[in-house]
């Protein structure tokens, strides 16, 4: 309990369920957000889960933020964290749904299947043709030439349809784990018991029947030889009365019109497997809290809020109430990080009840981000043209009914000072309507004075000691008073001459601003 995984992440597969879930949710955390905050890496570390479903269901949790003020699954959190026992055991049984293949269940749910062809009737008029001719060469050796040619149709179809089963290999095989683990858990203690999914597993019983006919993977390197040899005879004789081709149809069919039986299997599993994962994440060395979600308020409360990704990061304290916040100062002082840190910490109140903080108090939000944009060069788009599709997108979030968090660094960078500043204020006031939260960082000092009704006003700063930068990530009320970018380029050992320009072109700009 407590540590992160050593494995590697195959985020293609981990993506599946998320990636072609239908179902409406809440919110769903957008590209953007996800890059700004580094979801890869920070799904890497709170990522606890045993299984491969587990961990596709977990992914799906932690980028669909809910509206619950309470945690469904916190009664199963506290049960493995005070029953070491049945956590471990789970866990031996999550195991089996290890094997790479697992990954491929989701497909059952989702992926289109394959219908009966035109002629699949036909085939039962093959097989009488086929038994009528065998029996009938017992009286009239002769018919056995003419059985060569049913026998030869039926091998070529058996051939075309391994090609069929193949497709279905890794899910339909896996599916069969996925049944044996959701019926094994479910008598594991009477917190796990589930009736839906105990009638789930009821409905697929007639499926597993069937799938017992064909031959979905090969073991043979594990049989003797007479076990081998029994094995060649009964493949050939389902090749010849096209036993695998007419069940794996039947068995299609079948699979999808329980779809809802599998997915209710999926989500059992997945759920159990997730909250172990929060257990876990709990039980670790980082400092957590369960946050408070309260009705809608434009108020958020932050105390020793902090970064998970960062070793020995600075902790911070932070009440928003009936304004929004406008943070300023110099490069690597710790604006960026500290709006990562919140809506990092905003995100996981949401999805596992779990903030890195010592308290969290927050209305139910749906949370957008402008913190890292880089240029398209492959669509030819310009910075500037990024950031203006980017607050277009948040922009029409504003007209939603539910309270939205938002989350910038500078906004508009990539553009001139005069139209970067009054763009700038028409959309942060814009975004602040209504009960939004907006957390904005900006170089712009003169945004401060423009947005002080509407904003509350931090900073953070750095002190130059013996010629060098110390920072100390604190953030502090009030505006910025200081600028040290002239003085960065003294201690950067930048010519005298550059220095000395540049400090009387300041003089000058504050003169005429003043």
């Amino acid at each position: 309990m407590g540590y992160p995984k050593t494995e590697p992440f195959h985020f293609f597969n981990v993506t599946r369920y998320a990636d072609n879930l239908k179902e409406s949710q809440f919110h769903r955390l957008n590209d953007q957000t996800l890059e700004d905050i580094d979801f890869h890496r920070l799904f890497k570390f709170i990522d606890r889960t045993t299984s491969h479903v587990g961990q596709q269901y977990f992914f799906n949790k932690v980028i669909t933020p809910t509206n619950h003020r309470e945690d469904p699954s916190e009664n199963l959190i506290k049960l493995f964290t005070s029953n070491n026992d049945l956590r471990e055991e789970t866990q031996l049984e999550l195991l089996r749904l290890t094997d790479y293949d697992s990954y491929f269940i989701t497909s059952l749910l989702h992926d289109k299947f394959l219908k009966k062809p035109k002629w699949y009737n036909l085939l039962f008029l093959d097989i009488i043709l086929l038994t009528g001719l065998f029996i009938l060469s017992f009286k009239f050796p002769i018919l056995l030439v003419a059985l060569l040619f049913p026998l030869t149709l039926n091998m070529l179809l058996f051939v075309w349809n391994k090609n069929n089963t193949f497709q279905f290999t890794r899910s339909i095989s896996q599916l069969n784990v996925l049944i044996y683990v959701a019926t094994a858990l479910l008598k594991k203690n009477e917190l796990l018991y589930d009736k839906l999914v105990e009638e789930s597993i009821a409905n697929l019983k007639s499926f597993q029947k069937k799938a017992r006919l064909i031959k979905f993977q090969s073991d043979d390197a594990l049989q003797d030889v007479l076990n081998q040899f029994v094995s060649y005879v009964m493949d050939l004789l389902k090749a010849f009365f096209l036993v695998e081709v007419i069940m794996l149809f039947k068995v299609l069919e079948e699979l999808e019109s329980k779809r809802a039986a599998i997915e209710t299997l999926f989500n059992y599993v997945g759920n159990i497997d997730a909250s172990i994962s929060v257990a876990s994440l709990r039980a670790g060395k980082l400092k957590t809290c369960q946050p408070t979600l309260v009705p809608v308020r434009k108020e958020i409360v932050a105390k020793n809020i902090y970064h998970p990704l960062i070793k020995n990061s600075e902790k911070n304290d932070l009440t928003i109430k009936d304004k929004s916040i406008l943070i300023t100062g110099s490069n690597m002082s710790g604006k960026s990080t500290f709006l990562r840190t919140f809506v990092i910490n905003s995100i996981l109140a949401q999805t596992i009840h779990t903030c890195f903080a010592d308290e969290f108090v927050s209305p139910i939000l749906k949370q957008f981000s402008s913190i890292r944009i880089d240029d398209n060069i492959f669509q030819g788009k310009s910075y500037y043209f990024q950031e203006v599709n980017v607050m277009s997108s948040l922009i029409e979030e504003v007209g939603s009914s539910d309270q939205t968090l938002f989350i910038l660094d500078e906004v508009f960078k990539g553009t001139n000072t005069i139209e970067r500043i009054s763009a700038a204020k028409a959309i942060l006031s814009y975004l602040n309507k209504r009960n939004n939260i907006v957390l904005v960082s900006t170089h712009d000092i003169e945004l401060a004075d423009m947005l002080k009704d509407e904003y509350n006003l931090y900073h953070f700063t750095e002190t130059i000691e013996n010629n060098e930068l110390h920072f100390d990530h604190r953030i502090k009320p009030g505006q910025l008073t200081t600028r040290n970018a002239i003085r960065i380029l003294e201690i950067a050992n930048y010519p005298a001459e550059i220095i000395s320009e540049a400090r009387q072109i300041s003089t000058t700009l504050k003169m005429a601003s003043g």
